[in-house]
């Protein structure tokens, strides 16, 4: 018996709504952490996203503005690397896009030319991850463990301000 996919479980996709994270109020306090995840890992673009069942939505971002994610602030759950973290509750590393086994065919590797990604899990108080902080190049680059853990350090950020919002 395989255990159930996380990307469908009830009580986490609960807490995504109870903390209202699909709210645009939500970008302005997580923009910041996005700018400094790109800073700091020296990377175009840094997204702060909720991974729902079907889709991934941008939360907080910073480097999309006038792309098409910026435009639509998410795509469907098939081409998210940042579900790779919600499945696993660990960081996500692709250092070549092009030849991942998985990700090699995804319309944002082939078409807009995604090449690197790191990611890491924004797990709530609750023990749910609720999504990613990832960064995002269009060229190929290793990551070190001190880049990772830049990573789950502002990620912890985030869920701190993600939470501190909670009504319920």
């Amino acid at each position: 018996m395989t255990a159930a996919d996380p990307l469908y479980d009830a009580d986490r996709l609960q807490e995504i709504a109870d903390l209202d994270l699909l709210s645009p109020a939500v970008d302005p306090i997580l923009r910041d952490i996005a700018g400094e995840a790109a800073a700091r890992l020296g990377l175009p673009v840094s997204l702060i996203s909720v991974v729902l069942d079907e889709a991934l939505h941008v939360a907080g971002s910073h480097g999309i503005d006038g792309l098409w994610l910026g435009e639509t602030r998410g795509h469907p759950v098939e081409w998210s690397f940042c579900a790779t973290s919600v499945r696993t509750r660990d960081a996500f590393v692709v250092e070549n896009a092009a030849t991942h086994p998985y990700h090699g065919s995804n319309p944002l590797v082939t078409e807009d030319g995604v090449r690197c990604y790191a990611g890491v899990p924004l797990t709530s108080s609750r023990g749910h991850v609720l999504g990613n902080l990832c960064v995002v190049g269009l060229e190929e680059r290793s990551f070190s463990e001190g880049d990772v853990q830049i990573l789950r350090d502002l990620a912890r950020e985030a869920v701190g301000r993600i939470e501190a919002r909670r009504t319920h």
